[in-house]
């Protein structure tokens, strides 16, 4: 009887021993990395179970044992993953690429939208860097019904894709890209409108188009609120004035003919008939021909004061401004018709 007691008691604590030993050898498996300097990029997608997943990063050198890795998983239940793009690392535990995997620690990455781009050009932006189809961006770009879902004046998004750098996961819908978008909009157009709406109380949309319009006109900073006055003054003049600026009739032949070159010749100044040809019509166009960032914003809702009627680039990035016609005729000579350039 006493053999069999310490038989019994001996292979118990072979037993305990043998678990013990596993236990150890699991536990220091599960916080100890497989070490050295790879990294890679999956893309788990909707249906992707644990075991064949941890397969193919063993064969990526990221995990070593994936068996023991999913049996663990499998004991604790936790096999769940979320579907998304990840970047795991050699240099992560079992543990830590498991927790990855089922919290959603989804790789994020950025796009950046530059101040004064119109829509198609923010539309090949994404469309190139895999965002979003160029399809899907025109359906919402011009739905109404979307558009308004988001305060969004349309009748197209033109004006509203704010400036900014902005962060996703891959895998994001259009929809959330533009909704990002717009609430970035909706911020700036907030802090910069809180003392008012400019010096005409414009509606939203004319202060966003004559936004639009400072944005194209210069790329100096501290030209924008001067630009603003000389466009202010004209729209108070009496008798009437036109704008009279080039980029709008840019916007105008681009959308009457998408092949445009972006080279203004004297038929789209004089004679093109389109509501955005400011050479042609009184006061702002329909709607914005570009997206402007918050210092368009803010010179609009703020313009210098001047007297100025004019400005002439003086093909450095910066502008003569004048008060007079006879000025701007000598400035005109001066910076463009002695340079070459068309007028």
């Amino acid at each position: 009887m006493k053999r069999v007691v310490r038989l019994t008691v001996g292979l118990v604590l072979m037993a305990a021993l043998f678990v013990g030993g596993v236990y150890l050898q699991l536990s220091h498996y599960l916080e100890t990395s497989r070490g050295g300097e790879f990294s890679t990029t999956t893309i788990v997608s909707r249906g992707t179970t644990l075991k064949p997943l941890l397969e193919d990063l063993a064969a990526r050198a990221i995990l070593d044992k994936p068996r023991w890795l999913y049996y663990y998983a499998r004991a604790t239940g936790q096999t769940e993953i979320r579907a998304g793009e990840y970047e795991l690392k050699s240099s992560q535990t079992p543990t830590d690429i498991l927790a990855t995997l089922r919290e959603g620690r989804v790789k994020l990455e950025t796009f950046t939208i530059a101040e004064g781009l119109n829509r198609w050009q923010v539309r090949d932006l994404l469309a190139k860097e895999r965002w979003l189809p160029a399809a899907s961006f025109d359906k919402l770009c011009d739905d109404v019904k979307f558009l308004e879902a988001y305060a969004i004046p349309g009748p197209t998004c033109e004006g509203y894709l704010f400036p900014e750098t902005y962060t996703f996961a891959r895998g994001v819908t259009p929809e959330k890209v533009f909704a990002a978008l717009f609430a970035g909009f909706q911020r700036a157009f907030d802090s910069e409108t809180k003392a008012g709406k400019g010096p005409l109380d414009l509606a939203a949309r004319e202060l966003v188009t004559l936004a639009s319009i400072v944005e194209k006109e210069t790329g100096a900073a501290d030209e924008r609120p001067h630009i603003a006055c000389v466009f202010y003054n004209r729209l108070r003049a009496k008798p009437r004035w036109r704008l009279d600026t080039d980029p709008t009739v840019i916007y105008a032949a681009t959308l009457s003919d998408p092949t445009f070159d972006g080279n203004l010749r004297a038929y789209h100044l004089r004679q093109m008939e389109h509501p955005y040809n400011t050479y042609k019509i009184y006061g702002l166009p329909p709607g914005p021909i570009a997206n402007p960032g918050n210092a368009a914003l803010a010179a609009v809702v703020s313009p210098a004061a001047c007297d100025d009627y004019f400005f002439v680039s003086m093909n450095n990035g910066r502008h003569e401004f004048c008060k007079t016609l006879d000025c701007h005729n000598r400035a005109v000579e001066r910076w463009q018709k002695s340079h070459g350039a068309p007028r």
